[in-house]
């Protein structure tokens, strides 16, 4: 899978696909039935496996980053039931990626990383909330 060499520069595929993992990205998942929540912001696919992962993103106010934790949680459990039964998967999980915009991170982050088997390191995620949001400051604030 081809990425710019700055993860900033990188301009990522809504479906990415090769024989052993499929990623979607910001993609609706089309069910049979009514599913008010149905558009994640990363969905993989492990083929082999059968397994899946929901992951979806958010920088709430630092003091909100637990309680919003729990509400993605939830948020996704109907998708979850009706991926296992539509793509016929063993597995599916839905995995919270929660930074408070002044770089608080849930006491789990650890744990939701590990399970998705990603390599991030929690440090980058923080600045790259804090850097988000000094930009956001400086824009309106006209600095």
């Amino acid at each position: 899978m081809e990425r710019a060499s700055n993860w900033y520069e990188h301009k990522p595929e809504g479906v990415v696909e090769n024989d052993v993992v499929k990623i979607l990205r910001d993609f609706m998942i089309q069910c049979d039935r009514v599913v008010e929540h149905r558009k994640p912001d990363i969905v993989v696919v492990e083929k082999s496996e059968k397994s899946c992962f929901v992951i979806d993103v958010a920088v709430p106010g630092d003091a909100r980053v637990e309680t919003k934790e729990k509400e993605k949680v939830e948020k996704y459990q109907e998708l979850k039931q009706e991926i296992i039964r539509l793509w016929g998967m063993k597995k599916v999980e839905v995995i919270p990626i929660l930074v408070g915009a002044l770089g608080a991170v849930s006491m789990r982050i650890s744990e939701w990383i590990k399970r998705a088997d990603v390599k991030l390191k929690i440090e980058h995620l923080q600045k790259t909330a804090l850097l988000g949001t000094a930009r956001i400051l400086r824009r309106h604030l006209s600095m």
